[in-house]
């Protein structure tokens, strides 16, 4: 009887174990398809125009050997722009000479216009070491607003500048100078929304695709650019 049993004991672990076998096996695989989702393996790099990017309409010429320039238009009040924020700046960090990448605050209502002015007053007085991250967290971690000049001067006060010195910044005639520059190369580009890439003054780079996947798109248009430069340089 005591066989029996020991029998009958050896096939129910050795059923249970395959069990849980191959609900780990399936654990597995659903992990596997997620951070293949996530992190946009599932799309190759096809690059289609008007699809992952727009050709700007009477674009600026660039001249064969002039830097390709790489623009983020973004707001302090983006969540996508902060956690796009780390990815940008590692792109960056890793490109040629010929490449230069500039951030530009994008406006769409007040408040944005204030978080806007605030990042060219850093900008101006090199304040964006102290205060760029330091924004992104106070605004989308601790649930901080800045609706106000003032609000902004509190929280940035002696990281840089002083609250006074900051406010006098703020709404100078440079700053406010900088900031209607900004406005317009927005309203050239046409940008709606935050993050924007805008490659060689031509194209307007879409975020459908994801973060890392608008970068690749990004790389083959500078590829493209380079490549027309090397063509002229052929022919002159």
């Amino acid at each position: 009887m005591a066989t029996g049993n020991s029998r009958k004991d050896r096939k129910v672990l050795k059923a249970r174990n395959t069990i849980i076998g191959f609900i780990s096996l399936l654990v597995i695989l659903i992990l596997a398809f997620g951070t293949y989702v996530s992190t946009n393996l599932s799309r190759t790099t096809v690059v289609e125009a008007g699809e992952d990017y727009q050709e700007v309409e009477n674009s600026r010429a660039r001249r064969s050997g002039d830097p390709i320039e790489v623009i983020e238009f973004f707001s302090y009040a983006c969540v996508h722009c902060k956690t796009f924020d780390p990815v940008i700046d590692e792109w960056a960090a890793q490109q040629a000479d010929d490449i230069e990448f500039r951030r530009m605050p994008a406006s769409f209502g007040p408040i944005q216009t204030v978080l806007a002015q605030a990042f060219v007053t850093f900008e101006r007085n090199d304040m964006l070491k102290d205060n760029h991250s330091r924004m992104f967290r106070a605004i989308h971690d601790a649930r901080r607003q800045f609706l106000t000049p003032e609000m902004v001067a509190d929280y940035v006060d002696g990281r840089g500048l002083s609250r006074d010195d900051f406010l006098r910044e703020f709404r100078s005639p440079k700053s406010r100078q900088a900031m209607r520059e900004a406005e317009k190369v927005q309203r050239e580009f046409v940008i709606a929304s935050t993050p924007s890439l805008v490659v060689a003054g031509k194209y307007v780079v879409s975020m459908k695709g994801g973060q890392r996947h608008a970068l690749d798109v990004v790389d083959l248009l500078i590829s493209k650019e380079r490549a027309a430069d090397t063509a002229l340089d052929a022919i002159n």
